[in-house]
């Protein structure tokens, strides 16, 4: 006996198209991309949830793309250098960028130096206070 097939409208940057599957294939197209939103029947629900549903042959399936909405949140980000210190309001990307191409920078995000390369993947959520500074060499001269 062959698996049931479902129809399955699946969204992206060009439209929709409209594809038979089964439920192993369905769960796995969901699975494939991170952030893709699957509805049931008009109902959202996870990856998770999708592999333990009990599928009947009448249920809708859409695959989309995860919308994001708003602007970037921004960060004040204390700046210093050889002339002091000034305050620039920058998203965690550009925060990042701006890291990563000051080779030898230092941040400090609530006190705690972090690796450049660790900014863009850490959670800012309850971030307070940024700092980028110049790395301090010691030694005498």
């Amino acid at each position: 006996m062959s698996e049931i097939l479902y129809q399955v409208k699946i969204a992206d940057a060009t439209g929709h198209t409209v594809a038979q599957m089964t439920k192993p294939e369905i769960v796995a197209k969901a699975a494939a991309s991170q952030g893709t939103w699957v509805f049931v029947n008009d109902r959202l629900v996870s990856t998770e949830e999708l592999r333990g549903m009990a599928f009947e042959a009448t249920d809708e399936f859409k695959l989309m793309p995860g919308l994001v909405g708003g602007n970037e949140p921004k960060f004040l980000v204390e700046v210093a250098d050889e002339s002091g210190h000034s305050e620039v309001m920058m998203s965690q990307a550009e925060l990042a960028e701006k890291a990563t191409q000051n080779n030898g920078s230092w941040v400090f995000v609530d006190n705690t130096m972090v690796a450049a390369s660790d900014i863009a993947a850490m959670d800012f959520s309850a971030v307070q206070n940024i700092r980028m500074v110049p790395p301090l060499v010691g030694g005498a001269e």
